[in-house]
């Protein structure tokens, strides 16, 4: 007993013929009488009765019928809410974003996520890139965001946007009115710096030895406020993502480019590759590309 052969016995019942129901439902009318005495024989009971001009259902066959029905009008029932299952978006999500640019890059398109998402509830957690990247790869967290360059063939990733990196002076220093510097115009600067885990750190201490120097860090610190608020009163400088630079809250501060530094800020949104996703992060993620991918398009068009 199978559900096509519930449905195929109802069609018969309705229809009190098998060539009339054969014709509508397009199927041989020798299937449909197999599939009944089939049906009879797993049963042990008649459902059918023949007058010589059309079928009638025995008692018995009258009480299948309603089982059939009811049975048939739940699993419909239940068909439907199943497929629902893949369209509702619903659960958690658990999102590392860095403290740098999450409140820039993050608090609008999360706000109307959660709009549309309702059912969605989203737990975020700070972190620097290089932490974030760690955590994804052994899928401690669901979706991160962090800074190229990334760990290879480790992540899906997804372009957020992209930044100069820009030196930050007090307005006093002797190269703010500079139009550009290289990292060897820094050589014998005092910095201030992230900390020594972040993917800036490393990067910004990488260009320096380039440049032929190891650079000296006065002050190191998480929080580009904090940072910032320093150069404010005229101390140090501080290779900076531009994006991240209010100027309205410090009009003491010059940002100054630095040469092939035009992109040198790349943020990403990642995710292990391999890690099944659940309808709810699917649905950020794909919200998130759309979200930046129409921004850009704004931009250019």
């Amino acid at each position: 007993m199978n559900i096509q052969s519930l449905a195929y016995f109802i069609q018969v019942a309705d229809s009190k013929s098998y060539s009339i129901a054969a014709k509508k439902i397009y199927v041989a009318q020798s299937s449909l009488s197999t599939s009944v005495k089939k049906l009879e024989d797993e049963l042990g009971i008649k459902l059918f009765n023949y007058d010589g001009k059309s079928l009638h259902l025995t008692i018995e066959g009258e009480r299948f019928y309603e089982l059939a029905q009811e049975f048939l009008t739940s699993y419909e029932v239940f068909f439907e809410s199943a497929k629902k299952i893949t369209d509702d978006v619903f659960g958690t999500i658990n999102i590392l974003l860095p403290v740098l640019v999450s409140d820039i890059y993050f608090a609008e398109p999360i706000a109307e996520f959660q709009k549309k998402y309702p059912d969605v509830k989203i737990n975020v957690t700070n972190r620097g890139g290089f932490q974030t990247q760690n955590l994804i790869s052994v899928n401690e967290f669901d979706i991160g965001v962090t800074i190229k360059p990334i760990i290879q063939n480790t992540f899906e990733c997804v372009e957020i946007a992209k930044s100069p990196m820009v030196l930050a002076v007090h307005e006093s220093h002797p190269l703010a009115e500079r139009e550009s510097v290289t990292y060897e115009d820094l050589m014998y600067e005092d910095f201030l710096s992230y900390e020594e885990d972040s993917v800036l750190y490393q990067s910004f201490f990488s260009k320096a030895k380039d440049a032929g120097y190891a650079p000296q860090v006065m002050i190191r610190a998480a929080e580009t406020p904090l940072l910032l608020s320093i150069i404010e009163k005229g101390v140090g400088i501080l290779v900076v993502p531009e994006c991240v630079v209010d100027y309205r809250k410090y009009s003491h501060i010059k940002v100054i480019p630095i040469v092939g530094e035009e992109e040198g800020y790349q943020l990403v949104m990642v995710y292990n590759k391999d890690k099944y996703m659940s309808t709810a992060s699917q649905a950020f993620i794909d919200f998130i590309k759309d979200w930046y991918d129409n921004k850009k398009e704004n931009i250019n068009g």
